[in-house]
């Protein structure tokens, strides 16, 4: 946290929520870039001075970080609106703020280092959405498990200068947001407000009442207690519990990677062998092998000594596998993975009912993550709707509408033996159709219901075409079709009924 902030939000009169939460995000961070100075740089006295080494680094606090990014946010997530315009205008504004591949890089950053923050605002021609770590953020209101009002600080670059942008969502007396941009640079040692010629000149807006209960800012952290403060407004790390098995992993590898270096194969040289060859201009010996080859070292050597002995140590990369693997079982355990989330071996990757029956820890972990998620982006999406309503003036947007997420559990879960039972039930009358979408596509049943009467105001009814007179030849052909060209045998779709495609699923 930027002192300079916190004694300029002061003298505004606003009070931060000072937590010591510095050393935590300085720890969670280097981790995350697999390299922590304390550890990974060390001494080692070989008898006669100590020799600085770095150890090398296996980087499983970022790979975590990043599987759980991807498993939670990928391009197989669904927002569900129940009203189409919504719909289409939220996808519309999803795909102007980037957010599958900013949001996707924001929850991983967030898993890494406790939390990350959506913050939707009008930078002056449309609707955008900022993602900023929640090492920028600045608390000022903490209730209940809730965020509820906050500064943000980032830096902003306008004409070449660099500044110090400061927004801060503050509840009025009437409980209605009132966002402030504050445009600040270096003033000595402290922070001071640019003049009012810069905000016009680069289109900020200095003050907006929003006129709204609604938070235009949402936290993404992952759902981990805080076990040195439950009550902390800050997020924790998905891999905080693991700091010592990270190092562990780190020295495990190191090893392994000492192991190739110092037991590669060698070749001892009898010093008269390596100087066989005679310059006949000068007299000189030449050497017989390449200086800059590594396998050969040459030795001092008496008479009798063998002129080449072959070294060939022994490699014990079955011990390091094991060890490693031990310890990645360990770790993927503590990040909330189960127990076989990473794998050293090349025995190949399970399949999705492998992954289910083996890995229902990681199966509720997720649920646990996706039940926090769903709520910021659902919070997401109406905040940039509500700023494309209010700025753009698109009054057909319903701000109110119902949205949910349907995230992509096809890694955990089996989602075609899902879509399989469901069309069994539906045929066998146990369901109906609006159980079936609700059931498979994760919709509510006021978004299903709105399916089913959208795919059946779609279908428009085919009339009959008269029969032509007189026509004996074609008569009995006729007989075998109905008027819209069906032969009798056949039976007319139902719109809104799900399609079975022949293998007990709904035609995917």
């Amino acid at each position: 946290m930027d002192s300079r902030v916190i004694a300029y939000l002061q003298s505004r009169q606003i009070k931060v929520i000072q937590e010591d939460i510095g050393q935590k995000l300085d720890t969670w961070r280097d981790w995350y870039r697999g390299k922590v100075e304390t550890f990974h740089n060390y001494s080692v006295y070989q008898g006669k001075e100590k020799l600085r080494l770095e150890r090398k680094s296996l980087g499983m606090a970022a790979r975590a970080a990043q599987r759980w990014a991807d498993l939670l946010l990928n391009e197989k997530v669904e927002i569900n609106i129940n009203d189409a315009y919504t719909e289409k205008k939220a996808a519309e504004l999803l795909h102007s703020v980037n957010f599958y591949v900013r949001g996707n890089n924001l929850i991983e950053t967030a898993f890494a280092m406790g939390g990350g923050f959506f913050i939707q605002y009008f930078d002056g021609k449309k609707t955008a959405q900022k993602y900023v770590g929640q090492e920028f953020m600045y608390p000022i209101t903490y209730d209940s498990g809730r965020l509820t009002e906050a500064a943000f600080s980032t830096r902003k670059y306008l004409g070449g200068r660099e500044y110090v942008y400061l927004e801060t969502h503050l509840l009025d007396d009437n409980g209605e947001y009132v966002v402030d941009n504050l445009l600040l640079q270096s003033d000595g040692g402290g922070l001071k407000e640019v003049g009012a010629g810069l905000y016009e000149q680069y289109s900020i807006l200095p003050k907006w009442e929003t006129h709204s209960s609604m938070p235009l800012f949402q936290m993404v952290r992952p759902n981990v207690a805080n076990r040195d403060n439950f009550n902390s407004p800050y997020g924790t790390s998905v891999f905080a519990g693991a700091i010592d098995i990270l190092k562990v992993i780190d020295t495990i590898y190191d090893s392994y990677y000492k192991e190739f270096l110092l037991g590669k194969k060698r070749i001892f040289v009898k010093d008269g062998v390596s100087n066989i060859n005679f310059d006949k201009e000068t007299g000189e010996t030449i050497d017989v092998f390449d200086p800059n080859d590594e396998v050969f070292y040459r030795l001092p050597g008496e008479d009798g000594d063998p002129p080449l002995t072959e070294s060939n140590p022994v490699l014990r990369t079955s011990d390091h596998d094991a060890a490693l693997q031990t310890q990645l079982n360990l770790f993927s355990q503590a990040v909330g993975m189960g127990s076989n989330a990473f794998k050293w071996d090349a025995n190949g990757a399970a399949t999705a009912t492998q992954i289910i029956s083996e890995n229902s820890e990681m199966f509720r972990t997720l649920k646990k993550h996706e039940a926090l998620l769903s709520d910021a982006i659902i919070q997401m999406v109406r905040g940039l709707l509500f700023i494309e309503a209010t700025f753009g003036g698109d009054r057909a947007i319903k701000t109110d509408a119902d949205i949910t997420v349907n995230f992509d559990d096809s890694i955990i879960e089996d989602t075609g033996e899902i879509r399989r039972q469901a069309m069994l039930e539906y045929n066998a009358g146990l369901i109906d159709a609006v159980e079936y979408y609700m059931t498979v596509f994760k919709m509510t049943e006021e978004q299903a219901i709105a399916y089913r009467d959208r795919l059946l105001e779609r279908a428009q009814p085919i009339e009959e075409e008269p029969e032509p007179e007189g026509d004996d030849e074609n008569e009995g052909e006729d007989n075998e079709k109905n008027g819209d060209g069906q032969r009798s045998g056949d039976r007319k779709k139902d719109p809104g009924k799900p399609e079975n495609d022949g293998e007990g699923n709904d035609g995917e």
